[in-house]
């Protein structure tokens, strides 16, 4: 099977952060984890399985990884991303909205906001999610998660204040 455990993913594997609003409970939790396992075990690039994995952080978001060695083509990353749609629509959940901002708010829960509104909650101390990161280490060392001053989100809140 394609399919392993994260862990055993390089630092170098690919990744794909869906930040997923509103947070998933237990339940809902587990059903989707069963459906991106399912996918993940069928998952080719021209009929060579992808070797890949997947993890879910803080209810918010599914992190899908694939070993850089394995081969990942236009087609099987579409293919990924219908999976993603299909998901939505059967939790009722927006996980390809690129508007969204991820960030901790005041009690350390995760919060999302649209682009526009960002500089109306946050400041250059707000700790915010990169879901643009693309290597497996980015989330692993936690430089996915870090002040919004020392993330591309400076760029928002200078242009909103």
């Amino acid at each position: 099977m394609p399919r392993t455990d994260i862990d055993r993913l390089s630092d170098d594997a690919a990744i794909w952060i869906f930040g997923i609003t509103p947070s998933l409970n237990d339940d809902a939790a587990a059903t989707v984890l069963r459906r991106v396992d399912g996918f993940l075990d069928q998952w080719t690039a021209h009929r060579v399985p992808v070797l890949s994995g997947r993890e879910l952080r803080d209810r918010s978001f599914l992190i899908v990884a694939a070993e850089k060695n394995s081969e990942t083509s236009g087609c099987s990353i579409d293919a990924m991303f219908g999976a993603m749609r299909e998901l939505e629509r059967a939790f009722g959940v927006k996980m390809l909205d690129a508007g969204r901002l991820f960030y901790r708010d005041k009690d350390g829960n995760v919060a999302t906001v649209s682009r526009s509104e960002f500089g109306n909650v946050a400041n250059e101390e707000t700790i915010v999610f990169d879901t643009t990161a693309q290597r497996l280490g980015d989330v692993r060392s936690g430089a996915w998660e870090r002040r919004a001053a020392d993330s591309w989100h400076a760029a928002l809140l200078r242009r909103s204040a």
